[in-house]
């Protein structure tokens, strides 16, 4: 997320289309060296986006990959819906391994998004919503701690970490988007039509891709209400700030990569 003090909002942004003619692109990842990783679950390829190479394909081979979270050491944590996990790629091994199986008591599908907490610099953590069993937990960073800290959901697919260590839910079929306060209460924050991916900038404007109107969703820091940023987007999936703190999204019933620009 971007540290600098943001502009204001444009409220009609700029399409830029980065990539197009993509299977099926899925979730996103903003890495620490600026380049951008995508998921995409028709293939099974991660693919790395940057200004100066474009987009190619970085790893394959995975069940429907999801999302991702970069460690401390470099190593990509993916989640793999189809297997319902979470794997690790080592980029200095140029190895993949299991890194948490996950149980899924129901018939809905595996994991979805995934994120790195990161508000207490000491003990980092990965916050995984536990998308079939409606669950939010927390998981040490080596696989070996996992923490029940939320239930009640229908279908949670994104989280965002915010600076205090609350945390936002998109409850996919629940039509919600949640906070998960660092007491451990949860409070409903909008009624959003099939919301699967959230992110918060550093002026606390919350922004939300939804499935079921295809748009993107802003709620004001200032005003706390909720608007329709950009629509006509058709199934956004992903969605993340680049380095100047403008959106990039997955637009997947367009086979493409895009970015909005609203600073």
């Amino acid at each position: 997320m971007p540290t600098f003090t943001l502009s204001p909002i444009n409220t009609h942004p700029q399409i830029v289309v980065l990539a197009t003619n993509l299977p099926a692109p899925d979730d996103l990842l903003l890495a620490p060296d600026g380049s951008v990783y995508l998921s995409d679950v028709s293939d099974g390829t991660i693919r790395r986006y940057t200004k100066e190479t474009g987009l190619q394909i970085y790893l394959s081979g995975f069940d429907e990959p999801e999302g991702m979270a970069v460690l401390s050491d470099g190593s990509l944590i993916i989640a793999e819906q189809g297997k319902n996990r979470l794997v690790r790629y080592d980029p200095n091994a140029q190895t993949v391994a299991t890194f948490l199986n996950l149980r899924n008591a129901t018939n809905q599908m595996g994991v979805d998004g995934i994120a790195l907490d990161k508000h207490n610099p000491n003990t980092p953590t990965l916050i995984i919503p536990d998308s079939p069993n409606g669950t939010v937990l927390r998981v040490s960073l080596d696989g070996k701690t996992v923490t029940q800290i939320a239930s009640g959901f229908v279908r949670p697919t994104g989280a965002w970490v915010e600076p205090d260590g609350s945390i936002l839910i998109a409850d996919e079929y629940g039509n919600a988007l949640d906070r998960i306060h660092s007491d451990g209460t949860i409070g409903k924050l909008a009624t959003l039509p099939t919301p699967d991916d959230v992110v918060e900038d550093a002026n606390g404007n919350i922004f939300v891709d939804t499935l079921g109107d295809n748009a993107i969703h802003l709620i004001s820091a200032v005003t706390k209400q909720n608007s329709i940023l950009m629509d006509g987007i058709n199934q956004p999936q992903g969605i993340i700030f680049d380095g100047d703190g403008n959106l990039i999204v997955t637009d997947p019933g367009n086979h493409r990569l895009i970015k909005l620009v609203i600073h």
